[in-house]
Protein backbone atom coordinates (compact mmCIF):
# COMPACT_ATOMS: atom_id res chain seq x y z
CA UNK A 1 0.00 0.00 0.00
CA UNK A 2 1.18 3.19 -1.12
CA UNK A 3 2.43 5.72 2.09
CA UNK A 4 -0.24 9.22 1.66
CA UNK A 5 1.44 11.93 2.85
CA UNK A 6 -0.41 13.34 5.23
CA UNK A 7 -2.51 17.44 4.46
CA UNK A 8 -0.93 20.42 5.65
CA UNK A 9 -2.64 20.83 8.64
CA UNK A 10 -1.47 17.69 9.48
CA UNK A 11 2.66 18.58 8.21
CA UNK A 12 1.90 21.96 10.24
CA UNK A 13 1.24 20.49 13.86
CA UNK A 14 3.91 17.79 13.16
CA UNK A 15 6.35 20.47 12.17
CA UNK A 16 5.30 22.50 15.33
CA UNK A 17 5.15 19.71 17.80
CA UNK A 18 8.74 18.55 15.99
CA UNK A 19 10.26 22.09 16.56
CA UNK A 20 8.80 22.42 20.40
CA UNK A 21 10.63 19.50 21.31
CA UNK A 22 13.79 20.02 19.97
CA UNK A 23 14.06 23.53 21.08
CA UNK A 24 13.47 21.68 24.54
CA UNK A 25 16.47 19.51 24.33
CA UNK A 26 18.77 22.07 23.09
CA UNK A 27 17.61 24.37 26.18
CA UNK A 28 18.68 21.59 28.31
CA UNK A 29 21.58 20.63 26.79
CA UNK A 30 22.79 24.28 26.36
CA UNK A 31 21.47 25.20 29.46
CA UNK A 32 22.33 22.98 32.03
CA UNK A 33 26.16 22.32 31.69
CA UNK A 34 27.20 26.13 31.14
CA UNK A 35 25.03 26.58 35.06
CA UNK A 36 26.40 23.88 36.62
CA UNK A 37 29.90 25.14 35.74
CA UNK A 38 29.00 28.55 36.31
CA UNK A 39 27.69 27.66 39.91
CA UNK A 40 31.01 25.94 40.48
CA UNK A 41 33.46 28.70 39.73
CA UNK A 42 31.77 31.34 41.69
CA UNK A 43 31.81 28.99 44.29
CA UNK A 44 35.96 28.55 43.66
CA UNK A 45 36.01 32.48 43.76
CA UNK A 46 34.07 32.98 46.93
CA UNK A 47 36.19 30.28 48.62
CA UNK A 48 39.29 32.25 47.40
CA UNK A 49 38.40 35.59 48.61
CA UNK A 50 37.61 33.81 51.95
CA UNK A 51 40.93 32.64 52.12
CA UNK A 52 42.51 36.01 51.59
CA UNK A 53 40.23 37.03 54.60
CA UNK A 54 42.23 34.04 56.31
CA UNK A 55 45.20 35.41 55.62
CA UNK A 56 44.94 38.31 58.07
CA UNK A 57 43.52 36.53 61.09
CA UNK A 58 46.88 34.10 60.77
CA UNK A 59 49.19 37.16 60.15
CA UNK A 60 48.27 38.81 63.70
CA UNK A 61 48.84 35.54 65.64
CA UNK A 62 52.04 35.18 67.26
CA UNK A 63 54.59 32.60 66.76
CA UNK A 64 53.65 30.79 69.75
CA UNK A 65 50.27 30.51 69.03
CA UNK A 66 50.93 28.85 65.26
CA UNK A 67 51.24 24.94 66.13
CA UNK A 68 49.33 22.24 66.43
CA UNK A 69 46.20 22.20 69.38
CA UNK A 70 46.73 26.05 69.57
CA UNK A 71 43.11 27.50 70.43
CA UNK A 72 43.83 30.99 68.85
CA UNK A 73 44.42 29.09 65.67
CA UNK A 74 41.75 26.55 66.08
CA UNK A 75 39.32 29.48 66.25
CA UNK A 76 40.57 31.28 63.04
CA UNK A 77 40.07 28.28 61.08
CA UNK A 78 36.79 27.18 62.52
CA UNK A 79 35.67 30.47 61.77
CA UNK A 80 36.69 30.51 58.49
CA UNK A 81 35.07 27.28 58.52
CA UNK A 82 31.79 28.18 59.46
CA UNK A 83 31.45 31.21 57.08
CA UNK A 84 32.34 28.83 54.25
CA UNK A 85 30.45 26.24 55.31
CA UNK A 86 33.22 23.52 54.32
CA UNK A 87 36.40 21.86 55.68
CA UNK A 88 39.02 23.91 56.48
CA UNK A 89 42.68 22.57 56.78
CA UNK A 90 46.10 24.44 57.89
CA UNK A 91 49.35 22.25 56.88
CA UNK A 92 53.04 24.00 57.76
CA UNK A 93 55.62 24.48 55.31
CA UNK A 94 56.49 20.44 55.56
CA UNK A 95 52.62 19.75 54.54
CA UNK A 96 52.08 18.25 58.76
CA UNK A 97 48.59 18.90 59.51
CA UNK A 98 48.44 21.95 62.30
CA UNK A 99 44.19 22.10 62.11
CA UNK A 100 41.43 20.63 60.94
CA UNK A 101 37.89 21.08 61.18
CA UNK A 102 36.92 17.58 60.58
CA UNK A 103 39.71 15.45 61.90
CA UNK A 104 37.64 12.79 61.52
CA UNK A 105 38.05 12.68 57.74
CA UNK A 106 41.36 11.41 56.53
CA UNK A 107 43.06 12.87 53.43
CA UNK A 108 46.60 12.24 52.22
CA UNK A 109 48.66 14.36 54.71
CA UNK A 110 51.37 16.07 52.24
CA UNK A 111 49.15 19.67 51.24
CA UNK A 112 52.49 21.33 50.23
CA UNK A 113 51.54 24.21 47.70
CA UNK A 114 54.16 22.46 44.98
CA UNK A 115 52.85 19.26 45.83
CA UNK A 116 49.32 20.20 45.06
CA UNK A 117 49.62 22.28 41.63
CA UNK A 118 51.64 19.02 40.31
CA UNK A 119 48.42 17.17 41.18
CA UNK A 120 46.73 19.48 38.70
CA UNK A 121 45.39 22.21 40.40
CA UNK A 122 44.82 25.35 38.54
CA UNK A 123 46.38 28.26 39.85
CA UNK A 124 45.01 31.92 40.44
CA UNK A 125 47.70 34.14 41.56
CA UNK A 126 49.35 32.78 44.60
CA UNK A 127 45.66 30.87 45.17
CA UNK A 128 45.59 27.15 43.58
CA UNK A 129 41.66 26.05 42.59
CA UNK A 130 40.08 22.69 41.53
CA UNK A 131 37.20 20.71 41.35
CA UNK A 132 37.55 17.30 42.46
CA UNK A 133 35.59 13.90 43.53
CA UNK A 134 32.19 16.43 43.79
CA UNK A 135 34.29 19.16 45.63
CA UNK A 136 35.64 22.68 45.38
CA UNK A 137 39.29 22.95 46.87
CA UNK A 138 41.09 25.99 46.95
CA UNK A 139 44.92 25.73 48.19
CA UNK A 140 46.53 28.97 49.81
CA UNK A 141 50.17 29.99 50.86
CA UNK A 142 49.89 32.08 54.27
CA UNK A 143 52.73 34.23 55.60
CA UNK A 144 52.92 33.88 59.03
CA UNK A 145 54.96 35.22 61.82
CA UNK A 146 55.84 31.46 62.40
CA UNK A 147 56.67 31.66 58.41
CA UNK A 148 54.65 29.86 55.43
CA UNK A 149 51.66 27.99 55.81
CA UNK A 150 49.37 26.76 53.72
CA UNK A 151 45.41 27.02 54.19
CA UNK A 152 43.36 24.17 52.16
CA UNK A 153 39.20 25.00 51.69
CA UNK A 154 37.18 22.16 50.67
CA UNK A 155 33.35 22.66 50.02
CA UNK A 156 31.24 19.85 49.12
CA UNK A 157 29.01 20.76 45.72
CA UNK A 158 25.77 18.77 46.64
CA UNK A 159 24.07 22.41 47.17
CA UNK A 160 24.95 23.28 43.78
CA UNK A 161 24.19 19.74 42.36
CA UNK A 162 20.82 19.87 43.92
CA UNK A 163 20.43 23.39 42.52
CA UNK A 164 21.59 22.31 38.62
CA UNK A 165 18.96 19.38 39.48
CA UNK A 166 16.00 21.54 40.33
CA UNK A 167 16.53 23.74 37.23
CA UNK A 168 17.03 20.24 34.72
CA UNK A 169 13.84 19.05 36.14
CA UNK A 170 12.18 22.34 36.37
CA UNK A 171 13.04 22.89 32.69
CA UNK A 172 11.52 20.15 30.76
CA UNK A 173 8.17 21.20 33.17
CA UNK A 174 8.39 24.79 32.19
CA UNK A 175 9.22 23.96 28.60
CA UNK A 176 6.26 22.00 28.37
CA UNK A 177 4.03 24.31 29.62
CA UNK A 178 5.40 27.11 27.09
CA UNK A 179 5.37 24.59 24.28
CA UNK A 180 2.17 23.98 24.86
CA UNK A 181 1.33 27.58 25.01
CA UNK A 182 3.12 28.13 21.73
CA UNK A 183 1.75 25.23 20.24
CA UNK A 184 -1.75 26.33 21.10
CA UNK A 185 -1.29 29.71 19.80
CA UNK A 186 0.73 28.90 16.35
CA UNK A 187 -2.00 26.58 15.91
CA UNK A 188 -4.75 29.23 16.37
CA UNK A 189 -2.84 31.35 14.13
CA UNK A 190 -1.41 28.58 12.35
CA UNK A 191 -5.34 27.42 11.15
CA UNK A 192 -6.30 30.88 10.37
CA UNK A 193 -3.43 30.74 7.78
CA UNK A 194 -4.55 27.30 6.49
CA UNK A 195 -8.22 28.07 6.37
CA UNK A 196 -7.43 31.31 4.07
CA UNK A 197 -4.82 29.02 2.05
CA UNK A 198 -7.89 26.34 1.74
CA UNK A 199 -10.08 29.40 0.45
CA UNK A 200 -7.57 30.00 -1.89
CA UNK A 201 -7.25 26.83 -3.28
CA UNK A 202 -10.67 26.16 -3.60
CA UNK A 203 -10.81 29.88 -5.64
CA UNK A 204 -7.74 28.73 -7.74
CA UNK A 205 -9.86 25.13 -8.61
CA UNK A 206 -12.97 27.27 -9.18
CA UNK A 207 -11.15 28.87 -11.61
CA UNK A 208 -10.11 25.88 -13.26
CA UNK A 209 -13.24 24.33 -13.32
CA UNK A 210 -15.77 26.77 -13.71
CA UNK A 211 -14.28 29.85 -15.61
CA UNK A 212 -13.01 33.36 -14.87
CA UNK A 213 -16.11 35.50 -14.71
CA UNK A 214 -16.67 35.53 -11.41
CA UNK A 215 -14.12 37.63 -8.67
CA UNK A 216 -11.96 35.92 -6.01
CA UNK A 217 -12.98 36.84 -2.73
CA UNK A 218 -9.95 39.14 -1.23
CA UNK A 219 -9.91 39.00 2.30
CA UNK A 220 -7.86 42.49 2.71
CA UNK A 221 -4.49 41.36 4.90
CA UNK A 222 -1.66 42.56 3.11
CA UNK A 223 0.65 39.54 4.39
CA UNK A 224 2.22 36.40 1.99
CA UNK A 225 -1.06 34.82 1.21
CA UNK A 226 -3.20 38.19 0.87
CA UNK A 227 -0.39 38.98 -1.49
CA UNK A 228 -0.95 35.61 -3.61
CA UNK A 229 -4.71 36.50 -3.85
CA UNK A 230 -4.62 39.82 -4.83
CA UNK A 231 -1.98 38.43 -7.74
CA UNK A 232 -4.48 35.78 -8.54
CA UNK A 233 -7.10 38.13 -8.57
CA UNK A 234 -5.32 40.57 -10.90
CA UNK A 235 -4.13 37.89 -13.10
CA UNK A 236 -7.56 36.36 -13.27
CA UNK A 237 -8.93 39.94 -14.23
CA UNK A 238 -6.17 40.45 -16.45
CA UNK A 239 -7.07 37.32 -18.37
CA UNK A 240 -10.92 38.12 -18.34
CA UNK A 241 -10.29 41.45 -19.94
CA UNK A 242 -8.23 39.75 -22.51
CA UNK A 243 -10.56 37.20 -22.88
CA UNK A 244 -13.29 40.19 -23.92
CA UNK A 245 -10.76 41.85 -25.87
CA UNK A 246 -10.16 39.09 -27.52
CA UNK A 247 -13.70 38.27 -28.05
CA UNK A 248 -14.19 41.73 -29.10
CA UNK A 249 -11.32 41.75 -31.47
CA UNK A 250 -12.69 38.59 -33.13
CA UNK A 251 -16.43 40.19 -33.37
CA UNK A 252 -15.11 43.53 -34.49
CA UNK A 253 -13.04 41.64 -37.06
CA UNK A 254 -15.33 39.57 -38.68
CA UNK A 255 -17.52 42.79 -39.08
CA UNK A 256 -14.94 44.70 -40.78
CA UNK A 257 -14.28 42.00 -43.25
CA UNK A 258 -17.92 41.30 -43.78
CA UNK A 259 -18.74 44.47 -44.70
CA UNK A 260 -16.55 45.12 -47.28
CA UNK A 261 -17.20 41.59 -48.28
CA UNK A 262 -20.61 41.97 -48.82
CA UNK A 263 -19.81 45.12 -50.90
CA UNK A 264 -17.20 43.40 -52.61
CA UNK A 265 -19.99 40.29 -53.85
CA UNK A 266 -22.90 42.89 -54.73
CA UNK A 267 -20.16 44.76 -56.40
CA UNK A 268 -19.54 41.46 -58.54
CA UNK A 269 -23.47 40.35 -58.92
CA UNK A 270 -23.91 43.75 -60.50
CA UNK A 271 -20.98 43.17 -62.86
CA UNK A 272 -22.50 39.71 -63.86
CA UNK A 273 -25.60 41.15 -64.06
CA UNK A 274 -24.41 43.89 -66.75
CA UNK A 275 -21.81 41.50 -68.47
CA UNK A 276 -25.05 39.21 -69.27
CA UNK A 277 -26.85 41.90 -71.02
CA UNK A 278 -26.31 42.37 -74.51
CA UNK A 279 -25.18 45.97 -75.28
CA UNK A 280 -23.22 46.21 -71.72
CA UNK A 281 -22.70 49.68 -69.81
CA UNK A 282 -18.92 49.99 -70.18
CA UNK A 283 -19.15 53.39 -67.77
CA UNK A 284 -21.45 51.53 -65.22
CA UNK A 285 -18.57 48.15 -65.59
CA UNK A 286 -15.89 50.37 -64.69
CA UNK A 287 -17.53 52.73 -61.69
CA UNK A 288 -17.97 48.79 -60.35
CA UNK A 289 -14.59 47.53 -61.03
CA UNK A 290 -13.12 50.60 -59.29
CA UNK A 291 -15.50 50.13 -56.40
CA UNK A 292 -14.61 46.16 -56.15
CA UNK A 293 -10.89 47.53 -56.47
CA UNK A 294 -11.61 49.78 -53.36
CA UNK A 295 -13.24 47.24 -51.45
CA UNK A 296 -10.24 45.10 -52.03
CA UNK A 297 -7.36 47.27 -50.90
CA UNK A 298 -9.64 47.81 -47.70
CA UNK A 299 -9.57 44.05 -47.10
CA UNK A 300 -5.86 44.13 -47.86
CA UNK A 301 -5.32 46.77 -45.37
CA UNK A 302 -7.13 44.88 -42.64
CA UNK A 303 -5.23 41.55 -43.14
CA UNK A 304 -1.96 43.36 -43.08
CA UNK A 305 -3.14 45.59 -39.74
CA UNK A 306 -4.21 42.13 -38.43
CA UNK A 307 -0.87 40.41 -39.31
CA UNK A 308 0.70 43.63 -37.82
CA UNK A 309 -1.21 42.78 -34.47
CA UNK A 310 0.11 39.45 -34.89
CA UNK A 311 3.44 39.92 -34.52
CA UNK A 312 2.99 42.61 -31.41
CA UNK A 313 1.32 39.80 -30.39
CA UNK A 314 4.17 37.20 -30.75
CA UNK A 315 6.98 39.88 -29.62
CA UNK A 316 8.16 39.63 -32.86
CA UNK A 317 12.05 40.73 -33.08
CA UNK A 318 12.98 44.46 -34.56
CA UNK A 319 15.81 45.64 -35.91
CA UNK A 320 17.77 48.13 -34.26
CA UNK A 321 19.78 50.61 -36.31
CA UNK A 322 20.97 54.47 -36.84
CA UNK A 323 17.87 55.38 -38.66
CA UNK A 324 17.87 59.38 -39.96
CA UNK A 325 14.38 60.67 -38.92
CA UNK A 326 14.27 63.75 -41.13
CA UNK A 327 14.94 61.73 -44.33
CA UNK A 328 12.45 59.14 -43.54
CA UNK A 329 9.81 61.70 -42.78
CA UNK A 330 10.57 63.34 -45.87
CA UNK A 331 9.79 60.30 -47.52
CA UNK A 332 6.63 59.71 -45.78
CA UNK A 333 5.61 62.90 -46.77
CA UNK A 334 6.03 62.57 -50.12
CA UNK A 335 4.34 59.11 -50.07
CA UNK A 336 1.17 60.59 -48.81
CA UNK A 337 0.93 63.91 -50.72
CA UNK A 338 -1.54 62.18 -52.99
CA UNK A 339 -4.15 61.22 -50.26
CA UNK A 340 -3.22 64.70 -48.61
CA UNK A 341 -3.69 66.47 -52.08
CA UNK A 342 -7.06 64.50 -52.40
CA UNK A 343 -8.29 65.55 -49.14
CA UNK A 344 -7.39 69.06 -49.83
CA UNK A 345 -4.73 69.23 -46.94
CA UNK A 346 -1.32 70.67 -47.35
CA UNK A 347 1.64 68.91 -45.03
CA UNK A 348 4.33 70.62 -43.73
CA UNK A 349 7.84 68.92 -42.50
CA UNK A 350 9.66 70.98 -39.81
CA UNK A 351 12.99 69.59 -39.60
CA UNK A 352 16.00 72.18 -39.01
CA UNK A 353 18.53 69.45 -38.07
CA UNK A 354 19.09 65.34 -39.03
CA UNK A 355 18.28 63.39 -36.08
CA UNK A 356 19.34 60.02 -36.07
CA UNK A 357 17.20 57.52 -33.84
CA UNK A 358 18.75 53.48 -33.07
CA UNK A 359 15.08 51.73 -34.29
CA UNK A 360 13.67 49.45 -36.72
CA UNK A 361 13.60 51.84 -40.38
CA UNK A 362 10.35 49.41 -41.85
CA UNK A 363 8.86 49.77 -38.07
CA UNK A 364 9.04 53.38 -37.51
CA UNK A 365 7.92 53.87 -41.02
CA UNK A 366 4.49 52.24 -40.11
CA UNK A 367 4.44 54.51 -36.70
CA UNK A 368 4.61 57.44 -38.69
CA UNK A 369 2.30 56.47 -41.79
CA UNK A 370 0.03 55.67 -39.11
CA UNK A 371 -0.18 58.89 -37.12
CA UNK A 372 -0.03 60.71 -40.78
CA UNK A 373 -2.92 58.70 -41.69
CA UNK A 374 -4.88 59.09 -39.21
CA UNK A 375 -4.42 62.53 -39.13
CA UNK A 376 -6.23 63.04 -42.87
CA UNK A 377 -8.84 60.43 -42.10
CA UNK A 378 -10.16 61.57 -38.55
CA UNK A 379 -8.54 65.41 -37.75
CA UNK A 380 -7.37 67.57 -40.37
CA UNK A 381 -10.33 69.39 -42.08
CA UNK A 382 -10.23 70.65 -45.80
CA UNK A 383 -7.66 73.33 -46.47
CA UNK A 384 -5.62 72.60 -43.25
CA UNK A 385 -2.17 72.24 -42.18
CA UNK A 386 -0.85 68.94 -41.36
CA UNK A 387 2.66 69.71 -39.73
CA UNK A 388 5.81 66.70 -39.38
CA UNK A 389 8.32 67.92 -36.35
CA UNK A 390 11.21 65.82 -36.27
CA UNK A 391 13.55 66.96 -33.34
CA UNK A 392 16.00 65.75 -30.33
CA UNK A 393 15.34 66.00 -26.69
CA UNK A 394 16.29 64.76 -23.50
CA UNK A 395 14.74 62.24 -22.95
CA UNK A 396 15.04 61.15 -27.21
CA UNK A 397 14.15 61.52 -30.94
CA UNK A 398 10.68 62.76 -31.30
CA UNK A 399 8.32 62.47 -34.06
CA UNK A 400 5.44 64.88 -34.31
CA UNK A 401 2.21 64.90 -36.18
CA UNK A 402 0.19 67.92 -35.59
CA UNK A 403 -3.17 69.04 -36.99
CA UNK A 404 -5.71 71.65 -37.21
CA UNK A 405 -8.76 69.55 -37.12
CA UNK A 406 -11.19 69.43 -33.57
CA UNK A 407 -8.33 67.64 -31.41
CA UNK A 408 -9.02 64.85 -29.06
CA UNK A 409 -10.80 65.24 -25.48
CA UNK A 410 -8.92 64.54 -22.65
CA UNK A 411 -11.15 61.73 -21.19
CA UNK A 412 -10.18 59.81 -24.84
CA UNK A 413 -6.97 60.54 -25.15
CA UNK A 414 -6.13 56.75 -23.93
CA UNK A 415 -8.53 55.13 -25.25
CA UNK A 416 -7.78 55.63 -28.76
CA UNK A 417 -4.86 53.48 -28.78
CA UNK A 418 -6.46 50.64 -28.13
CA UNK A 419 -7.51 48.07 -31.16
CA UNK A 420 -10.52 48.74 -32.97
CA UNK A 421 -11.16 51.96 -30.99
CA UNK A 422 -12.16 55.21 -32.32
CA UNK A 423 -12.54 58.58 -31.62
CA UNK A 424 -15.40 60.82 -31.45
CA UNK A 425 -15.07 61.78 -35.29
CA UNK A 426 -14.87 57.84 -36.96
CA UNK A 427 -13.68 57.98 -39.99
CA UNK A 428 -13.23 54.97 -42.62
CA UNK A 429 -10.07 53.24 -40.56
CA UNK A 430 -10.60 50.30 -38.90
CA UNK A 431 -9.06 51.53 -35.44
CA UNK A 432 -6.32 49.65 -35.47
CA UNK A 433 -3.33 52.60 -37.02
CA UNK A 434 -2.73 53.90 -33.15
CA UNK A 435 -2.75 50.68 -31.72
CA UNK A 436 -0.29 49.29 -34.41
CA UNK A 437 2.07 52.72 -33.58
CA UNK A 438 2.06 52.79 -29.91
CA UNK A 439 2.73 48.61 -29.65
CA UNK A 440 6.06 49.07 -32.33
CA UNK A 441 7.11 52.24 -30.81
CA UNK A 442 7.47 50.29 -27.38
CA UNK A 443 8.86 47.13 -29.11
CA UNK A 444 11.37 49.41 -29.95
CA UNK A 445 11.91 51.50 -26.75
CA UNK A 446 9.86 54.32 -27.06
CA UNK A 447 6.17 55.11 -26.80
CA UNK A 448 3.31 56.89 -29.06
CA UNK A 449 1.07 59.33 -26.93
CA UNK A 450 -1.70 62.18 -27.82
CA UNK A 451 -0.40 65.28 -26.61
CA UNK A 452 -2.38 68.66 -25.37
CA UNK A 453 -1.92 71.60 -27.85
CA UNK A 454 -4.36 74.82 -27.54
CA UNK A 455 -5.85 73.73 -30.78
CA UNK A 456 -5.98 70.29 -33.21
CA UNK A 457 -4.39 67.01 -31.82
CA UNK A 458 -0.90 66.59 -31.51
CA UNK A 459 0.40 62.61 -31.65
CA UNK A 460 3.84 62.44 -30.50
CA UNK A 461 6.17 58.83 -30.92
CA UNK A 462 9.43 59.26 -29.39
CA UNK A 463 12.70 56.92 -30.28
CA UNK A 464 15.73 56.24 -28.65
CA UNK A 465 18.10 58.86 -30.19
CA UNK A 466 21.52 57.86 -31.10
CA UNK A 467 24.74 59.40 -32.39
CA UNK A 468 24.96 59.27 -36.54
CA UNK A 469 27.36 56.63 -38.20
CA UNK A 470 30.54 57.26 -38.87
CA UNK A 471 30.97 58.90 -42.27
CA UNK A 472 27.26 59.93 -42.39
CA UNK A 473 26.99 62.37 -44.89
CA UNK A 474 24.92 65.23 -43.93
CA UNK A 475 21.64 64.43 -46.00
CA UNK A 476 20.32 67.28 -48.23
CA UNK A 477 16.45 67.20 -49.31
CA UNK A 478 14.83 68.03 -52.32
CA UNK A 479 12.10 69.57 -49.17
CA UNK A 480 13.04 72.49 -47.47
CA UNK A 481 12.78 73.03 -43.83
CA UNK A 482 8.75 74.15 -42.85
CA UNK A 483 8.09 73.81 -47.12
CA UNK A 484 4.96 72.06 -48.36
CA UNK A 485 5.49 68.57 -49.94
CA UNK A 486 2.04 68.73 -51.15
CA UNK A 487 -0.49 71.62 -51.84
CA UNK A 488 -4.16 72.31 -51.71
CA UNK A 489 -6.19 71.82 -54.73
CA UNK A 490 -6.73 74.97 -56.46
CA UNK A 491 -10.26 76.69 -55.75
Amino acid sequence: MRWRRPGLRAQFVIALLATSAITLVAAVVTLVPPLEHRLATDRLRDMRELARTADLGLARLPPSDLRRGSERQDAVVRELARRMGGRVALFDAHGIELADTDPERREPRSATPERLADAGFARSGDVRDQVTRGEAVVVAPVRTRAGRRTLVLRKSLNDTRAAVGVVRGALPVAGGVGILIAAGLGMALGFGLLRRLERLRRDARRLADVGIEEPLAIDGYRDEVGEVALALETMRSRLHAEERGRQAFLATASHELRTPLASLRGTVELLEEELARGAPDLGGIRRRAAAAHRQTDRMTALAEDLLDLGRLDGNAQLASEPVELRELAGTLAAEIAPAAHAADVTVELDAPHPVWAACDPRATARVLRALLENALRHGAPPGSVVRIVVDAMDAGARLRVIDAGPGVPEAERERIFGRFERGGQAGAGFGLGLAIARGLARQMGGDVNARAVPSGACFEATLAVCAAPVGAAQTTHQITDTAPVSTATPA
